[in-house]
């Protein structure tokens, strides 16, 4: 099943320099601190939001009603993480073919938290500036400076739509059939 999930992909690199390029796609004003977001959010996943079950209902329940749904599910699932097992779930999509709100809260609140080797941010916020510096990614090293353990909090105002949510392990099997039966993957 993870076969259709990159057979549906555009770039189906799993490479800190493909995920980049994806992004920068998707969100071409991105800023050096959404960079950040993103690689925190491969090795972290979305553990921050899954710790409060009602909360986290609430809030996709708000932001799902929001949201005007797009046309396909083809960008639904981002991979970001080289590993190819976090992806971002995007909620326009989604909502676009039909997936239930209580199924695909079910399944991000079943998932287990992701677990992270205690320099895995550091070693990859690492490869991130050392890619910055050889220019094959549109950031300078300088501006990547940033202290890849401080805390990350909203996209920038520059960044535009961002509604998703973090799926932590793609090659779940549990994983898989759920995003079959919510309609996301064939």
């Amino acid at each position: 099943m993870l076969d259709s999930i990159l057979w549906g992909m555009a770039n189906p690199r799993f490479d800190w320099q493909s995920i980049i390029a994806d992004e920068i796609r998707r969100h071409p004003s991105m800023t050096p601190d959404d960079l950040h977001k993103l690689v925190v959010q491969s090795v972290h996943g979305g553990n921050h939001l899954l710790r409060d079950a009602e909360q986290f209902r609430r809030g996709l329940a708000t932001e799902w009603e929001a949201l005007a749904p797009q046309d396909g599910a083809a960008d639904a699932l981002q991979i970001i993480d080289p590993n190819g097992c976090t992806a971002r779930l995007h909620l326009a999509p989604c909502k676009a073919v039909g997936c239930a709100l209580d199924s695909l809260a079910a399944l991000l609140l079943s998932q287990p938290l992701k677990l992270a080797e205690p320099h895995a941010l550091t070693a990859a916020w690492s490869m991130i500036r050392e890619l910055a510096g050889q220019g094959l990614i549109p950031f300078s090293a300088t501006a990547l400076q940033l202290s890849p353990d401080r805390k990350i909090g909203h996209h920038s105002s520059t960044y535009g739509p961002a509604a998703y949510r973090i799926v932590h392990d793609l090659r779940s099997s549990k994983t898989q059939e759920a995003l079959c039966r919510l309609g996301l993957l064939v």
